[in-house]
């Protein structure tokens, strides 16, 4: 008897193992839910959305027309490069009537929404060849499509 009891001290308290296994799951429900809220502000999605445009080809008169586009997207959130260095492009807005601009233009769309009817027309002088052109939009630096036009 003497052997097993020479570890005990005369005033040793402990808590209780009921106890204890209630202290460990609280401990680790506050953790999975700290863990849960840094986590799900990480996830949290984006305010800017990538909007949907929808373009047709015409190769008889060498443009690519906007068919239908969300609201409020401005021309000058949108990134227009070519695959052919020789091309050159404008974009008409307002279905056409008046306002145009292209790469060299300071203010590049200004404030003009994207609309149905849009175009953007190429140009390759007296060349003829196939041209890709690829829309991005900037605030969310995705791809809104690419055609390929035959100049």
């Amino acid at each position: 008897m003497k052997a097993n009891r020479k570890f005990k001290q005369a005033d040793e308290r402990a808590v209780s193992a009921v106890i204890g296994v209630i202290l460990m799951v609280a401990i680790t429900v506050a953790i999975a839910a700290t863990v849960y809220v840094y986590v799900s502000g990480m996830i949290g999605g984006t305010k800017t959305q990538t909007p949907n445009v929808a373009c047709t080809t015409d190769s008889t008169s060498n443009k690519i027309q906007v068919a239908t586009a969300d609201a409020n997207i401005k021309w000058k959130d949108v990134v227009i490069t070519k695959d052919n260095t020789t091309a050159t492009w404008r974009v008409f807005t307002g279905g056409g009537v008046t306002n145009s601009f292209n790469s060299t233009d300071a203010q590049y769309g200004g404030t003009a929404e994207v609309i149905a009817g849009d175009y953007i027309l190429l140009n390759m002088g007296s060349l003829t060849a196939n041209v890709k052109i690829t829309l991005r939009y900037t605030p969310t630096n995705s791809l809104l499509g690419s055609w390929t036009i035959n100049v």
